[in-house]
């Protein structure tokens, strides 16, 4: 039987989207019949969030700064859970989890690979760019060189690792959602009961981590300019803050007088996430740098029509007539949210099954898995290169 071991810095809500996509993978990894496991950092929501996905899974006590992920403990436990011939899969850069990965894949003979999740990214590269660097010069190069092959969630992505410098084999193939999850959503009116000021309102809703990347500070200024002409609908931000720029944004919000159509609704999780997705009319995520988000992957799944940037590398979700597709600016942002919020309630509900439509057919974790398992099963065994991977 293959192993296959999926290493990150975090396993809980602590680390944003790439959780979900892990365990939904590891899911369907054993689905397959491989022996799975998941291996990150210990922290306080742990035991709660990743005790309810049935793949086993260790973890390491994280010593000094949380950025870094310094964590003795995890090289050890995954050192003896790692036999030769295993695929270990590491997920995200940066962090010593995945010098971790890449060093337990040299002491057994395991093959690497490596997902970058998109910050391999230009803008994310230059975000925290020194600190960076150094990672990179200290261990970050050598693990992204040694992997057997680098996975890219689309054909940008797959560019820009090549922009990076790096020459290995790049298995491009996109996240996925479990479309059951979207299934028996709450009623329309259910996020009515929790927030009051939204009877009667249509609602544009952002769900995602609040960091500067993901350009909330041109969506509320282009917000202040529409405002006025859409009285009837309300801007709804749900997501972890990060950096203090939640706090930012609220400043920005009081100072442009947005503050009754402009609602924060802190991080949200389980039942409280899907009562907030199926009462949302319409979707945004203005970003300036993504590998392909998973946020929009799930309001896709949900039915809801979409406004993103380019940077979202979505554009087949735009090619179906289920989004459009803005720069990461205000004057732009404003343009796609007079177009988008003037849409009767039915065009806006035919966009969103468009891309509900796109979802079920290339989008489901099922058929990603296959793929995935292929690429797995090519660099133990060899035998003929999968059509997802490139090597020019």
């Amino acid at each position: 039987m293959v192993s296959v071991i999926h290493v990150t810095s975090w396993l809980s809500r602590r680390g944003g989207g790439i959780p979900p996509v892990i365990w939904s993978l590891a899911r369907e990894n054993q689905r397959l019949g491989l022996n799975v496991s998941v291996a990150g950092l210990e922290d306080e929501f742990v035991q709660v969030d990743c005790a309810g996905h049935n793949v086993k899974f260790i973890t390491g006590a994280v010593i000094g700064p949380g950025a870094m992920g310094f964590s003795p403990e995890l090289r050890t436990r995954l050192r003896a859970q790692t036999g030769p011939g295993s695929i270990i899969h590491c997920h995200g850069l940066w962090m010593h989890p995945g010098m971790v990965a890449r060093r337990a894949a040299e002491s057994s003979g395991s093959r690497l690979v490596i997902s970058p999740h998109g910050m391999l990214e230009p803008w994310a590269l230059g975000n925290s760019r020194w600190k960076k660097w150094l990672a990179g010069r200290l261990f970050e190069n050598r693990n992204l060189r040694s992997a057997g092959c680098l996975h890219a969630l689309c054909e940008a992505e797959a560019c820009n690792i090549r922009s990076y410098g790096l020459q290995n084999p790049i298995a491009v193939i996109p996240n996925g959602v479990d479309l059951e999850d979207f299934i028996c959503l709450p009623a329309y009116e259910a996020i009515e009961r929790d927030y009051t000021a939204l009877i009667g309102k249509k609602r544009m809703l952002f769900l995602s981590r609040i960091h500067p990347k993901k350009g909330l500070s041109h969506l509320i200024r282009a917000w202040h300019r529409v405002a006025p002409a859409f009285k009837d609908w309300v801007l709804l931000v749900a997501g972890k803050g990060q950096l203090g720029h939640e706090a930012e944004l609220k400043v920005l919000v009081s100072e442009l007088g947005l503050s009754d159509s402009v609602l924060f609704l802190g991080p949200l999780y389980g039942e409280a996430k899907g009562r907030v997705l199926a009462g949302a009319d319409a979707f945004t995520l203005p970003s300036f740098s993504e590998g392909l988000s998973m946020a929009v992957l799930e309001a896709a799944a949900c039915a809801l029509p979409v406004l993103l940037t380019p940077q979202c590398n979505f554009p087949e979700l735009v090619a179906a007539r289920a989004a459009l597709e803005v720069q990461p600016n205000v004057e732009d942002c404003e343009r796609g949210l007079r177009r988008m919020l003037s849409f009767p309630r039915q065009e806006l509900r035919e966009m969103g099954l468009r891309g509900r439509g796109l979802i079920r057919r290339v989008y489901t974790w099922p058929d990603i898995a296959d793929r995935m398992a292929a690429v797995y099963a090519w660099l133990l065994d060899g035998g003929p290169r999968p059509d997802c991977v490139h090597v020019d």
